[in-house]
């Protein structure tokens, strides 16, 4: 007993010197401005959660307002404004001086768990002003300036919030001196863009705003100004995504733990792969959280693919720190089962809906080529038919009465604007997957009648053809073997209908010669084709 007396009075209890060029390096873990903007949205949100929670509603429209203060094109400053049940002058004043200790913490509902956030401005600004009333308290404000550690206690003020509730309520938050190199890469599209995916599943709430605005002055006094004596540059609600108007597949989950909605899309969408939420904000996409990808069959070919798309809200899990991964625990397990329950189901869809796809690229890919090689055996004619002196005369009046009939403000029918009327090619291309021989090695290609039909399955062509996210990629490889396959059978019809019967060398000089025209045809034609290709869905 004594020595526990001993040890007890023997500890030594942590000092810190300069507490703010401690909290001015810890700010740093923020990577951007954006961030830190969104810790002071946040903190809106979680003033009005618990109404929210206890109405099922939010009995007075919430209103948060994010303003770009621009001067002369620089951002000087930035504010976010709410109309929530605001602060009263000893809770502002804590959460200010006791770093580290958040009111929020064990509060399961709220999302602020470390106590840090109203110091995120010290990474980007050289003060942090703050004005905010609650009830019938008078409006309290105080400044916090970065290098000190040390700061005046909130005093009241006559001058009401710029915005408020019907009683007069809110908070507003300024940053005040952005640093130029913070603020140059901040635009309004970004900011809206960060916040539409980080809050998506609050932005769906009834009666919950937020707006991005850019405001431009011409002076620096622009924090006593109200957006009516400034230019207002820019004015943006933020929205959530609508899944119910992507076409797909749906898959839904409802459990006390968890709600999603998945879904395998017929485009792709990289800006809104599967992502899971907590308490309305995002976590992180499931294909990146590792403690899950250990445990699927699928993993990121599946969670990761930018078709499946959609949200996985949770209650009840613990993120860790960074708040890009889960702790480990019962609530953790449970789902992460949820959603491995229906991962075949989602990986039957995406290989269903891939394979639909591959066979619309097959046919954009089959066009293109028919196409190259019918202009190859056009040209080739030409090459070989003499030309008479009256043909000579006579081409420029065939090829003005062309292009007469074909001059766009000519009428049409509908017929025939939907036709396209082309000379036909020695004969059809078809890529298909041959079946395996019994014996022997598989045909790279084969000519039956008018049709060249070229083995998408022999491993010749499946070395040369990529796919991304289950998507063909028109290579130059590829090119160069599709031109050999079609040459090849093009010059064994030709030579057959026209009862050839070259020698050796001219076989390879006219091989040699067509296979070099149809790739560079087909390279001429590849960026086009690639978007067509990354368009089908």
């Amino acid at each position: 007993f004594k020595a526990l007396i001993a040890r007890h009075y023997d500890s030594i209890q942590l000092t810190i010197p300069n507490p703010a060029l401690l909290l001015n390096n810890v700010s740093h873990r923020y990577s951007n401005l954006e961030r830190i903007i969104m810790e002071y949205i946040d903190n809106a949100i979680d003033d009005a959660e618990e109404g929210y929670r206890e109405h099922k509603c939010y009995v007075e429209p919430l209103e948060i307002i994010v303003d770009l203060h621009r001067m002369e094109g620089k951002l000087v400053n930035i504010s976010v404004k709410d109309n929530s049940r605001g602060m009263s002058k000893d809770k502002l004043l804590r959460i200010l001086q006791h770093v580290g200790e958040s009111h929020k913490a064990g509060t399961p509902w709220l999302n602020g768990q470390f106590g840090f956030g109203m110091h995120a401005y010290r990474a980007a600004a050289d003060k942090l002003k703050v004005r905010s009333k609650h009830a019938e308290d008078p409006v309290y404000e105080l400044f916090v300036d970065r290098m000190e550690s040390s700061f005046e206690p909130a005093q009241a003020t006559d001058e009401p919030l710029y915005h408020s509730s019907s009683n007069g309520s809110g908070t507003e938050v300024f940053l005040v001196n952005v640093d130029e190199d913070w603020g140059r890469g901040l635009t309004p599209e970004k900011l809206v863009g960060e916040v539409q995916l980080h809050f998506e599943r609050l932005l769906a709430r009834d009666n919950l705003t937020i707006r991005i605005r850019e405001l431009e002055s011409n002076d620096g006094s622009i924090l006593s100004k109200t957006a009516d004596e400034v230019q207002v540059v820019s004015d943006t609600v933020c929205e959530p995504f609508d899944y119910d108007e992507v076409k797909g597949a749906d898959f839904k989950i409802e459990s006390p733990m968890l709600r999603a909605h998945l879904k395998i899309a017929e485009q792709e969408f990289d800006g809104q792969r599967a992502r899971i939420y907590l308490l309305g904000r995002r976590i992180n996409e499931i294909g990146s959280i590792l403690s899950f990808l250990k445990r699927s069959k699928y993993q990121q070919r599946l969670w990761s693919h930018p078709q499946l798309i959609g949200y996985i809200e949770v209650d009840g899990v613990e993120p860790v720190i960074t708040r890009d991964e889960f702790k480990n625990t019962p609530a953790r397990e449970e789902m992460y089962k949820l959603l491995l329950e229906i991962e075949g189901k989602l990986q039957n869809a995406l290989t269903s809906e891939l394979e639909k796809q591959r066979v619309v690229s097959f046919d954009t890919i089959e066009t293109v080529l028919s196409d190259v090689l019918r202009r190859v055996v056009v040209n080739d004619k030409k090459s070989k038919s003499p030309v008479s002196s009256e043909d000579k005369r006579a081409r420029p009046q065939s090829k003005a009465v062309e292009q007469k009939s074909e001059n766009p403000r000519s009428k049409k029918t509908d017929s025939q604007k939907n036709t396209t009327v082309r000379p036909r090619g020695p004969f059809h291309i078809v890529l298909r997957e041959f079946p395996m021989p019994s014996t022997g090695t598989p045909r790279r290609y084969q000519r039956i009648g008018e049709t060249l039909e070229i083995n998408a399955a022999h491993p010749d062509f499946k070395r040369r053809i990529r796919e991304k996210h289950g998507r063909i990629q028109f290579t130059d490889r590829l090119a160069g073997y599709l031109a050999t396959m079609i040459t090849t059978s093009y010059r064994e019809l030709d030579y057959d209908q026209s009862g050839k019967n070259p020698d050796r060398e001219q076989i390879y000089s006219d091989l040699i010669r067509d296979s070099a025209r149809i790739e560079e045809a087909l390279k001429r034609r590849m960026p086009k084709l690639q978007k067509e290709l990354t368009s089908i869905g």
